[in-house]
């Protein structure tokens, strides 16, 4: 997994609800995604019960390519 600067590394690992925000190339999506396999991988939370939202089919497009890419690379792929 891509490595994280360190408030993005808290987003990844914050234990709440949380928004991302941020400009333009600033790896939202590589947060969101890296958040995303957490909460499935090490917390076990279903996928099912995990809410992630963008604004525009494009990111949408790109997190679910993303987050499936990751998920598809996890060890005993019994998440996806």
């Amino acid at each position: 997994m891509k490595s994280f600067d360190p408030i993005q590394q808290g987003a990844v690992d914050a234990r709440r609800n949380t928004v991302v925000r941020a400009g333009a190339g600033a790896g939202k999506t590589s947060v969101l995604a890296g958040r995303y396999l957490r909460l499935v991988v090490e917390d076990r939370i279903p996928v099912r019960e995990i809410l992630t939202l963008t604004f525009t089919r494009k990111a949408a497009t790109e997190m679910h390519e993303r987050i499936y890419r990751m998920l598809s690379a996890v060890q005993g792929n019994e998440f996806v």
